[in-house]
This record gives C-alpha cells, structure tokens and sequence, in this order.
C-alpha cells in the first residue's frame, strides 16, 4: 500500500510538472509567432499557411515574399532535424539531451533578436542576403527544435507551436467520449497548450509593439530557464534514484 501511494504521488508529481512545462513552451511558441507575424508579416510556426502562401506567390509573383517563405520551411525542417538527432535515443535518459535542445533553441531567438541591430543588419546586407530571411530562418528552426521535442515525449505527441492537431484531438475525445469515456489528464494537457498559446499571442504583440524584434530575447530567456531547471531536476531525480536503488539492496 505505501508503495502505490508513492507511486502516484510520483505520476502526480510527473503530470503536474509536463503540464507547467508543455504550457511555457506553448507561451513561448505563441510569442515568438506574434512577434514574427510583427516584424515579417508572416508566422513561423504554422507551415500550412506559409505553404499555402508560397503556393500563391507560385500563381501570381510578388504577392509574397517567396524567399522568406522558403527560409521558414526550411528553417523549421532543419530544427525538427537537429532536434530529432539530439532525442533520437529513447533507451537512454533524456534529460540532458533536452536541456541541449532548448539551449539552441534559446541561442537560434537570441541570434533572431541580434538581427534587427543595424550593424548586424548592415554586416548580413553585405553578404547579399535580405535580413528578414535570415530572422524568419532563425525563428522558424527554434520553434522546429522545440516541436520536434514535445512530439517526442513517450506516450503522448504534445503540439507547442500550432493547434490543428489540438483542436482536432480535442473534437475527436469529445465525439468519442460516451462510448470510450474521456481522458481528462490528456484533455488537460490539450487545452492548457492552447489557451498559453494565445496568451503568449497576446503577450507577443504587446512586447513587440513595445520592443519590436528585440521581444524574441523574452522567449529566449524562457527557454534557457527550461533547460537549465529540466537539467537540475534530472540530476536531483538521478540521485533520489541511486539513494532509493541503495536502500533496496540495504534491506534485502
């Protein structure tokens, strides 16, 4: 019996701390995106659209930036990639590997924010490439680190930087409830995404209007208090293990 109670006051403790975790990432997701849409007049985080929009340019060019469509795309790839390759080990534990992943992520929005420096924008205008391009590619690939790695928690994809998915998960467990009965944790953990997601769309065009570009050091920021509270409770998880594993083999 006290084993069990234990044991769920650990799932507890574990679902408790996804959620908090899920919703600042799905705050950061939602700011990054309003500032985006600010400052390059198109989102980051939902590919539909963009390829919808590069599909029109396609049809009739110079009704979007077709460059800045591609640098998002590829942006996002190449972070889902890099993201993908750091967490690709499941057998292994994954806490520092995920510190690392949102270390990059919070560089990648630092480098974005560095951009709207004139001297940062000149020295890039130099090489022949249009700053915009570069910030939508920075941005782009730090919400892909960041989606690839809540797609990859065990036992439940979570989408942090658009809701397609979400709203379809949620109609989907509504329309299937009284015949399969309703997973309130997962619904949870669905709505809480959503509704920071807005709120972080709120907190985007504020901090934009205020800072303009220089509101994407707001999420990076975040992001490197995530990884480095990520690590330091993995540590402390791995000793409260060892300690539990020794007084196992001491009373045997």
């Amino acid at each position: 019996m006290p084993t069990d109670v234990v044991r769920e006051g650990q799932t507890h403790g574990k679902h408790v701390r996804l959620l908090g975790y899920c919703a600042a990432l799905a705050f950061n997701a939602g700011l990054v995106n309003a500032v985006a849409l600010m400052i390059l007049a198109v989102p980051v985080g939902n590919l539909t659209g963009v390829t919808t929009q590069l599909g029109m340019d396609t049809a009739h060019p110079w009704m979007y930036q077709s460059h800045v469509l591609i640098a998002i795309l590829v942006g996002f790839l190449i972070g889902a990639t890099v993201s993908g390759r750091l967490i690709a080990s499941t057998g292994t534990a994954t806490g520092t590997r995920h510190a690392v992943v949102l270390t990059i992520q919070a560089i990648l929005l630092l480098l974005a924010a560095v951009g709207v420096e004139g001297a940062v924008e000149a020295q890039i205008a130099g090489l022949g490439i249009e700053q915009t391009a570069v910030q939508a590619l920075l941005a782009a690939a730090a919400l892909g680190l960041q989606n690839g790695l809540t797609s990859s928690f065990r036992g439940m994809a979570v989408r942090t930087t658009h809701f397609t998915g979400t709203i379809t998960d949620l109609g989907l467990m509504i329309g299937r409830s009284r015949k399969h009965g309703f997973d309130k944790w997962k619904a949870a953990i669905l709505t809480v995404t959503l509704v920071l997601f807005l709120t972080g769309g709120i907190a985007g065009i504020l901090a934009g209007a205020q800072f303009g570009g220089y509101a994407l050091l707001i999420p990076a920021a975040v992001c490197m208090f995530l990884g480095s509270a990520y690590l330091l409770h993995h540590r402390h998880g791995r000793r409260d293990l060892t300690v539990v594993v020794q007084a196992s083999a001491a009373t045997a």
